[in-house]
């Protein structure tokens, strides 16, 4: 059974397999999709959006050494990144 909670979607692993077409949408609204199976998680499913977040966030990660070395861009994007996983936790 899907479920929708706080802008996730939360859906077991057959339904995911059996309605994969409404999952590519469903990620594209609401960012993630936690896949379930026997009451764990297996997995998420992400929107190209949140992708494109972790991927500037990992790559900044590598980029920095030290903390003073952050920018206001840097900060700007994890705040944009915590406030959008903020509401689908």
């Amino acid at each position: 059974m899907q479920s929708k909670i706080s802008g996730a979607i939360e859906v077991q692993a057959t339904e995911f397999a059996r309605n994969f077409p409404k999952m590519k949408e469903d990620a594209r609204e609401y960012g993630v999709i936690t896949v379930y199976s026997h009451k764990r998680t297996v997995g998420a499913f992400i929107s190209p959006a949140v992708l494109a977040e972790l991927e500037l966030l990992r790559r900044r990660k590598r980029e920095l050494i030290r903390i003073e070395d952050a920018d206001d861009a840097f900060f700007d994007a994890l705040d944009d990144a915590v406030e959008t996983y903020d509401h689908l936790a």
